[in-house]
């Protein structure tokens, strides 16, 4: 069984990328066709698979309204890689993204994080993805949901670095409960909510059915 998270990112066979295209062309989704002949490339959906021995994933298109969600066998998943192999990767292009993420590589953060999005998609691919527009997405995997102090202090290492490159940074953290963003952390540890394969929930809620 291939052994993978909500952001991996996976290198389809391809024979998977032919079934995807197949089956996403009878959706409305041509654009899914071409995507995944110039990067047979997925990112892990925080989602559960209808058919066993199957991984819930996504495929990211040319412009940001290209999303598409669905699921392949595990048997056609030829490489999984984590957002935290990605962190020492260089870009082949110059841009303020690949900067804000060079700049974090000696940050005081969790042992555990990475980039994701299109940061994430174009080190593991090779493939282009980011802009030179595009924010930059953290996946910081701890055991339990930080406290406001310590969410706090991530945050704020965050904000340097998006101060010095002009680059919006948004992080969330994954947790065996699912996952928060970094910043609702930072302002209201108990407002927070947090994400589930089930649909969203608030963290103050998930904490009371312990």
């Amino acid at each position: 069984m291939v052994n993978a998270v909500v952001h991996d990112i996976v290198k389809l066979s391809p024979g998977a990328v032919i079934e995807l295209g197949r089956h996403a062309s009878g959706q409305g989704q041509p654009w899914v066709v071409d995507s995944l002949a110039a990067s047979p490339w997925v990112v892990v959906r925080r989602a559960s698979p209808v058919e066993d021995a199957h991984l819930a994933v996504g495929v990211r298109g040319r412009y940001r309204h290209q999303r598409w969600g669905t699921e392949v066998p595990f048997s056609e998943c030829l490489t999984v890689v984590p957002p935290s192999d990605l962190v020492e990767r260089t870009a082949s292009r110059d841009l303020p993204v690949f900067r804000a993420l060079a700049l974090l590589r000696s940050a005081p953060l969790p042992d555990d994080w990475g980039p994701g999005g299109s940061v994430g998609a174009e080190l593991a691919s090779g493939h282009p993805e980011a802009t030179p527009t595009s924010d930059l997405d953290l996946v910081i995997r701890i055991d339990s949901v930080p406290d406001q102090s310590t969410a706090r202090r991530m945050q704020g290492t965050l904000d340097r670095v998006s101060e010095q490159t002009g680059v919006e940074i948004d992080a969330l953290v994954e947790t065996p409960e699912g996952g928060v963003n970094l910043q609702e952390l930072a302002n209201g540890v108990d407002t927070a909510i947090v994400r589930t394969a089930d649909g969203p929930v608030p963290l103050a809620d998930l904490r009371s059915w312990r």
